[in-house]
């Protein structure tokens, strides 16, 4: 047999290599990543965990990581509320109410086109997500604002699986309950057209949690007109005989050490009507009040009214909330313009 030239054999030896790392390297790349293993599905290897159009999937998980990871997933969000938002290994945050992906993750001005197309089918109809007074939503009667674009249906009290089922079906109801996951709705929600409405301000933005521009007629047809035509919730106004002050800040919740949130969140001080009180609202929709009865000590309240005696540290430019399993760090994007701690200054609005 005739010996190939010893050139072409070093040609074909650097080609097999080659092709050999690119694979290595591509599989690496998945194994480590995200993927997208059929049009609607993200699976992220660091959970591991596959998510849907309606968010993290049982089934899917299951399917392309196995029965054990599946079983995690489970055990996950029966311990956590579900959000309309995920956020993925690599930073990406995904919005089920916009239909659309964020490469800067919490940010939310970069859009990231690719794993927006593949989760939801297509790119969002505004690369900004900001909507305009009730643009493409639907309000069947006072009070009740429905979303086409996640097939849900909300009044006053926040997400109604009750409206939802009247205007969109009962599978469109059945979906809306499996994404609850037993958890309590959210107190704070954001629609297709990227508005976000918060149920504690009674009051909706245009452009989602910038909270920059109210949304007049989205808060109206919700909440109703309020009272003698004011604002209903104004950093730094009056609303309904309180003070509002509203600032930004970064939260982190863990439940015995595991992570269940990190990630922007706000702040409000109240002052006045039912007392002083702080209530600390993260983005995933999961809100506490923190306060201070007469004579007694802290003690922390959830949505569902759930009432824990509370620890707070306070660290000088974070503070950290204890009770129950739970520990919350808040620390404020801006410091405190008096130059006292967060501590003292809820020490202060609380009365300690």
């Amino acid at each position: 047999m005739q010996s190939l030239p010893p050139a072409l054999i070093r040609f074909l030896s650097g080609g097999l290599l080659s092709s050999s790392l690119l694979i290595s390297a591509q599989k690496s790349q998945a194994q480590a990543g995200i993927s997208g293993p059929a049009p609607g599905v993200i699976c992220d290897q660091a959970g591991p965990t596959c998510y849907g159009r309606q968010g993290p999937s049982i089934g899917l998980t299951q399917t392309y990581f196995g029965l054990i990871a599946a079983n995690r997933l489970t055990a996950e969000l029966r311990e956590r509320p579900t959000s309309n938002d995920f956020r993925l290994s690599n930073g990406t945050v995904c919005e089920l109410g916009r239909s659309a992906c964020w490469s800067d993750g919490w940010q939310r001005a970069q859009l990231d086109a690719k794993l927006t197309q593949q989760l939801f089918g297509a790119l969002p109809t505004s690369a900004s997500g900001s909507g305009s007074g009730l643009q493409g939503l639907q309000v069947p009667k006072a009070g009740v604002v429905c979303d086409p674009g996640g097939q849900l249906c909300y009044d006053q009290a926040g997400l109604s699986l009750g409206l939802t089922r009247e205007y969109f079906g009962a599978f469109a109801e059945q979906a809306a309950l499996r994404n609850l996951g037993g958890q309590a709705p959210p107190r704070q929600f954001a629609l297709s057209n990227g508005s976000a409405c918060d149920l504690t301000a009674r009051t909706c933005w245009s452009d989602g949690w910038g909270r920059q521009q109210p949304n007049a007629a989205l808060s109206s047809q919700l909440f109703g007109p309020p009272p003698g035509g004011e604002s209903s919730s104004t950093s730094g106004s009056n609303s309904g005989g309180n003070n509002v002050t509203t600032k930004t800040a970064q939260c982190s919740l863990t439940r015995w050490f595991k992570p269940l949130y990190r990630g922007s969140c706000e702040l409000r001080e109240i002052r006045g009507g039912r007392g002083s009180r702080l209530e600390v609202s993260l983005q995933d929709g999961v809100g506490y009040t923190i306060s201070k009865p007469r004579g007694g000590s802290y003690q922390i309240s959830d949505s569902k009214g759930s009432i824990w005696p509370l620890q707070v540290r306070d660290q000088g430019r974070m503070i950290t909330f204890i009770w129950s399993d739970r520990v919350l760090s808040v620390t404020p994007e801006k410091a405190p313009s008096s130059g006292s701690s967060l501590g003292q200054l809820i020490d202060g609005l609380l009365g300690q």
